[in-house]
């Protein structure tokens, strides 16, 4: 059957048979990985977007959708110390978490070079609600301890930068009752 017959299969003909060369598989792979490349540049530029349907605690919460967000490169008080109480400035943290994100939509951003999940398989990003960077504020206010070491994420010195100046100021955690109780 050639290209100029009228499309009629003639008896004992074989039909018409599509198969795929080698050319198109490595085309194909390689338009995929291209297209997996541009989604993950657009994620780091755009970030992913959610809504916060509640606080866990001061540096942690939990998205509309079930997945769990731990804060990258900071550290909250934990509200389970322990001996089973809270720590210091722990339900100070969760309340302003929970005034800064809950029922709202962020934007959830991975940070360079870091991984992607933590230990108990709970997402670490950066956290913005508008251009407010959570994180950043968190620690600024004296709610968090900046908890980078070595990292290449460029956000790293200005976690430590934020926690010095609160340090300098006598924020939050920071304050003469927070030195008596760091221990």
């Amino acid at each position: 059957m050639g290209y100029g017959d009228a499309g009629a299969l003639r008896q004992g003909e074989p039909g018409l048979v599509f198969t795929w060369d080698h050319r198109m598989i490595r085309h194909r792979r390689r338009h995929r990985s291209w297209l997996a490349r541009l989604g993950h540049w657009w994620r780091s530029r755009v970030g992913e977007v959610a809504v916060v349907a509640y606080v866990l605690d001061g540096d942690s919460i939990r998205l509309a959708d079930g997945r769990e967000v731990r804060y990258l490169g900071i550290d909250a008080p934990e509200r389970h110390g322990p001996d089973g109480r809270p720590a210091p400035w722990a339900e100070e943290a969760k309340a302003a978490n929970a005034r800064l994100v809950e029922g709202r939509r962020v934007r959830l951003f991975a940070g360079k070079g870091e991984p992607d999940r933590d230990v108990y398989g709970r997402l670490l990003r950066h956290v913005y609600r508008g251009r407010l960077w959570v994180n950043g504020h968190l620690v600024a206010m004296g709610l968090a301890r900046a908890r980078y070491g070595g990292s290449i994420d460029p956000r790293a010195a200005r976690l430590q930068r934020l926690e010095a100046d609160a340090r300098r100021r006598g924020r939050g955690l920071w304050g003469i009752e927070g030195h008596r109780h760091r221990g």
